[in-house]
C-alpha cells in the first residue's frame, strides 16, 4: 500500500524531480553518444518543462511553496553527469533513468491518493507522461543493447 504525502510536499518534491529530469535532458542532448538518446533527451525536456510549469501553476493557486533550486542529492546526480560525454554518458543515463522511473512513478500514484482534486488530477497527467516515457525508454534501451551485442 502506498503511504499518502501532503500537498505540499508532493509539490515540493514533484518539482525538484521535474526540475532535474530537465537538467538531465538538457546535458544528454549535448553529451550522450547515441543520437536516439538525444533525441529523447529533447522530448524528455519538452514534457518536463510543461509538467513543472503546471506544478508550478497549482501551487501558486494553493498558496504552496515551489522549490526555485535543486537539493544537495539531485544537484550531485546532475554533476555527476555533467562530468561524462559519449558512451559513458549514454550508460549512466540509462542507469539513472531505469532507477529512478519507478520512485517517480510511487511519487506521482502516492499524490493521486491527495484529496485536492486539482493536485490529484495533476498527478494522474503527470503520471500518465511518465508512464509512456517509461514504455519508450525501455524500448529504446532494449533496442540500443541489441544493435551492440549484433556489434560486438
Amino acid at each position: 500500500m502506498l503511504e499518502s504525502i501532503q500537498p505540499d510536499q508532493f509539490i515540493a518534491t514533484a518539482h525538484v524531480e521535474c526540475l532535474t529530469e530537465v537538467q538531465l535532458g538538457h546535458i544528454a542532448a549535448k553529451q550522450a553518444g547515441d543520437e536516439l538518446i538525444r533525441e529523447l533527451a529533447l522530448r524528455t525536456v519538452e514534457d518536463y518543462e510543461k509538467a513543472g510549469l503546471d506544478i508550478v501553476r497549482i501551487a501558486a493557486r494553493r498558496k504552496l511553496p515551489v522549490p526555485d533550486s535543486l537539493d544537495e542529492e539531485h544537484l550531485r546526480v546532475i554533476e555527476e553527469m555533467r562530468e561524462k560525454s559519449g558512451s559513458d554518458f549514454d550508460a549512466a543515463y540509462a542507469t539513472r533513468i531505469k532507477s529512478n522511473q519507478p520512485k517517480a512513478i510511487m511519487l506521482f500514484q502516492r499524490g493521486q491518493r491527495i484529496k485536492d482534486p486539482e493536485i490529484s488530477a495533476l498527478a494522474s497527467r503527470a503520471l500518465s507522461m511518465i508512464e509512456a516515457w517509461a514504455r519508450k525508454t525501455s524500448l529504446l534501451f532494449e533496442e540500443k543493447e541489441e544493435r551492440e551485442a549484433g556489434n560486438a
